[in-house]
């Protein structure tokens, strides 16, 4: 017995708990009606119920009381007192545990709840990046194309128009054709294309026509010359 209420005494001294342990209240009224001084004596009990938190240790507590029992001065054979002290601290005991275990997962879910909000916003997040690049790469695609040009940038193209070097351009992340944009000697090459198309479409001139055309020219313009002479010879007459 002597072995066991040392044990008891060495678990006390090592988990002795601050005044606001859940037992102090309960403690400091029950001692002192079972003929023992709450200062002294509490310490033990907050002690193995520290010690005992996760476990049932009904010989633990058998001991405690034996050790408490001993040392009372006036209910040292009140069997009934004791029976009732040891419920007691079972049923604070459990209460107090029910109580922690909830507060454990009240304090989870918050933390899984506070987790999920977080997650939800980094997705939303990256989808409207993601959203966002897309679109500028649409806007890109459709700006490089001849026809949503301007005339100004694509006279400024053709004049200054350079080669793209990046031959994996025209290919696709897997190695497929995709659709090809347009560089600045794409725009060039389609705008002389077409200036070239407009040419050969008008009608051509036969070199006959050219020279009736010159010799018609002369004419006109010989007229021209003699009709101002003649109106040059009628003002000096006048005079």
């Amino acid at each position: 017995f002597y072995q066991k209420t040392q044990k008891i005494m060495v678990t006390t001294i090592d988990h002795a708990m601050p005044d606001d342990h859940y037992l102090d209240s309960y403690l400091s009224e029950i001692l002192p009606a079972l003929g023992l001084d709450a200062e002294t004596y509490a310490p033990y009990v907050t002690g193995y119920a520290n010690e005992n938190d996760d476990d049932d240790d009904s010989d633990s507590l058998d001991e405690l009381i034996e050790l408490l029992r001993a040392s009372s001065e006036s209910h040292d054979e009140d069997d009934a007192a004791w029976e009732n002290f040891r419920k007691e601290i079972i049923q604070r005991r459990d209460d107090y545990l029910t109580g922690e275990n909830l507060r454990k997962e009240l304090h989870a879910l918050e933390i899984q709840a506070t987790t999920h909000a977080h997650l939800q916003k980094e997705i939303k997040l990256a989808e409207k990046n993601a959203l966002e690049v897309e679109a500028k790469k649409q806007m890109e695609l459709e700006s490089s194309k001849v026809e949503n040009m301007s005339a100004d940038k694509i006279a400024l193209m053709s004049k200054y128009g350079y080669e793209d070097g990046n031959d994996d351009a025209e290919k696709g992340h897997d190695g497929g054709e995709s659709e090809k944009l347009m560089t600045n000697r794409d725009v060039a090459a389609a705008t002389s294309l077409q200036n070239a198309q407009k040419q050969r479409s008008a009608p051509k001139q036969t070199k006959q026509e050219a020279r009736q055309e010159t010799k018609k020219a002369k004419a006109d313009k010989m007229a021209k010359k003699e009709e101002r002479k003649k109106k040059a010879g009628k003002r000096e007459r006048q005079r």
